[in-house]
């Protein structure tokens, strides 16, 4: 049992109570208070209370609030000098978000759910089981104890354990099926699925699967959607992760046509959606782009996110901002990133891991203030390192609780990151000739890029309100899957802000200190273009968000 909040749930539907408990080795002298919050604002909630004691001199406070409605909340707990904080969001659908982990271990020796119990803590709604299968074109073994693909033992009895706790907790399960991969053996039973060369030899991936035609007028299309539907109906997965390798892109059938593969995934993706969601209507599909292909093609299909791979050349944090926006404004789906933090794989020493988990931090923090989110947590307390999940690297004590606050961050300020539809205009009113917004400080530089050994200012703007994401890359290069220096903050920024308008509040909040937004003082001066408004920072260590709120 952790001390800190714990919700019963990833994720709440508008219907439902919110529940949480706080776990004490001690109970603290002083009033219990709990309050919710709306970005800045405190919201009146009805909300039930009680102290358990338990046998092992543990003391738990049980919560019951009444839901207040569609939108994300901060939680604070205020136990005599002692304060807790959370988040929670409700909404009408799961699927109209994406936060997107992993699970990959289902052996029989998995006797518990303590790894969909951290899921669910991280506010992870949506859940990829990895490498679940039994193989590639027949997914659901006939045997309850069985080898997966790669000679792992796997256990369906596990797999459904885990899918149903996924259930309880509000957490959309899905199952991993790769769209054209192929046994030798139904190959062979089937030469006229397959995918060829130009001169006709059969397209294999490591010499032990085969590409297969997804084309609609080939068996393959209807009989891998049938897989997919029968593992949703009868495994209770609420979905599909439709994998892809990102190669073959040019293809020939078994005719000698040719044709490109990117043409043909929107009417797959379509069509695996329409037979998943016949089962249920909540259940869905995620295709992976793999680096970024064919994006222009799939964007606006029928999938609960558009899915990127980042992989080289895509290396700079602007890289991983452009995949973003450019998925956004291709589409109304969210936008996740499977960025695989790589440093964990080089990391040795006790040094080593600290640099590592900088970058995670850093790369987190450029995703999530982009407006999008990561593929990156999962299993029990697993950091993805690599593109096969199973090899991840285990989170040290020390980052756990780091962990925990940008997860917490990401859903309490969902309206300042992967809800906000403000137009960017970091380049257009920041830095260069532009004179709008302008940044100051003796200790740091500032670019609206991404430019290394810089603070980078992202803005976006709607009608009553302006967000400037501060992201501290002072100390680092900008490349964001390398090892990372240990940022130090900074307490001298200064934004001046040419804004003709009456203005309400301004705010800053940062997952690097206590969740809780502060109001700022806006120094109000008269200039010959209108008013203008001084705002001091507070320390900047990774990343910092700003808001003006305008009448």
């Amino acid at each position: 049992m952790k001390n800190g909040i714990v919700l019963n749930k990833a994720q709440y539907l508008i219907d439902e109570p919110i529940l949480f408990t706080l776990s004490l080795d001690k109970l603290p002298e002083g009033e219990t208070s709990v309050a919710i919050y709306q970005l800045y604002n405190q919201i009146e909630v009805t909300y039930f209370k009680e102290w358990i004691h338990l046998e092992n001199s543990k003391y738990i406070l049980q919560v019951r609030l009444d839901s207040p409605g569609i939108g994300n909340y901060g939680i604070m707990v205020t136990v005599g000098d002692f304060t807790f904080e959370g988040a929670f969001d409700v909404v009408k659908a799961h699927k109209e978000c994406i936060r997107y982990g992993f699970l990959s271990d289902f052996s029989s020796q998995e006797i518990d759910t303590l790894d969909v119990d951290y899921i669910k803590d991280l506010h992870l709604n949506t859940v990829q089981f990895y490498d679940w299968m039994y193989k590639h074109d027949e997914l659901i073994s006939k045997k309850n104890d069985y080898l997966d693909p790669l000679g792992r033992p796997t256990s369906l009895e596990t797999i459904k354990k885990k899918i149903e706790k996924c259930l309880e907790y509000g957490i959309r399960p899905f199952a991993y099926g790769a769209v054209y991969a192929s046994s030798k053996e139904l190959f062979e039973k089937h030469p006229m699925w397959g995918l060829y060369t130009e001169d006709g030899r059969p397209l294999v991936f490591f010499d032990w699967l085969n590409f297969m035609n997804i084309s609609e007028e080939s068996g393959w299309s209807d009989y891998i959607i049938h897989q997919f539907s029968e593992s949703v109906k009868r495994l209770k997965f609420m979905g599909i992760h439709m994998d892809t390798y990102g190669f073959p892109k040019n293809v020939h059938d078994a005719f000698g046509k040719n044709f490109s593969l990117a043409d043909k995934f929107p009417q797959l993706i379509d069509r695996a959606s329409l037979e998943v969601q016949k089962i249920n209507p909540d259940n869905g599909v995620i295709f992976n782009c793999v680096n970024n292909w064919p994006v222009e093609k799939v964007a606006c299909a029928k999938q609960d996110a558009v899915y990127i791979e980042v992989w080289p050349p895509h290396d700079t944090y602007y890289d991983l901002y452009r995949l973003i926006r450019e998925a956004r404004l291709l589409s109304s789906n969210q936008v996740v990133l499977a960025a695989y933090m790589h440093p964990f794989k080089e990391a040795l020493t006790d040094s080593d891991i600290d640099r590592a988990e900088n970058a995670l931090l850093l790369a987190n923090a450029v995703i999530n203030a982009s407006g999008g989110t990561q593929l990156v947590f999962g299993e029990l307390e697993g950091i993805l390192q690599d593109s096969y999940y199973a090899n991840y690297a285990l989170s040290r004590e020390s980052i756990k609780l780091k962990i925990q606050n940008y997860s917490d961050y990401l859903v309490r300020y969902a309206d300042l990151l992967y809800k906000d539809e403000g137009m960017d205009i970091s380049m257009t009113a920041t830095s260069g000739i532009n004179e709008d917004i302008q940044f100051h400080s003796n200790q740091v530089v500032f670019s609206p890029n991404g430019k290394e050994y810089s603070v980078w200012t992202m803005v976006r703007e709607q009608q009553n309100r302006i967000t400037i994401q501060f992201l501290n890359l002072s100390t680092n290069n900008s490349l964001w899957n390398h090892p990372k220096n240990k940022n130090t903050e900074i307490d001298d920024i200064w934004i001046k802000i040419n804004l003709d308008r009456k203005i309400k509040g301004v705010f800053c909040a940062s997952p690097d200190n206590s969740l809780k937004a502060v109001e700022l003082e806006a120094i109000e001066e008269k200039t010959s273009r209108g008013k203008r408004f001084n705002i001091l920072v507070p320390s900047l260590l990774n990343w910092s968000t700003v808001w003006i709120e305008m009448e």
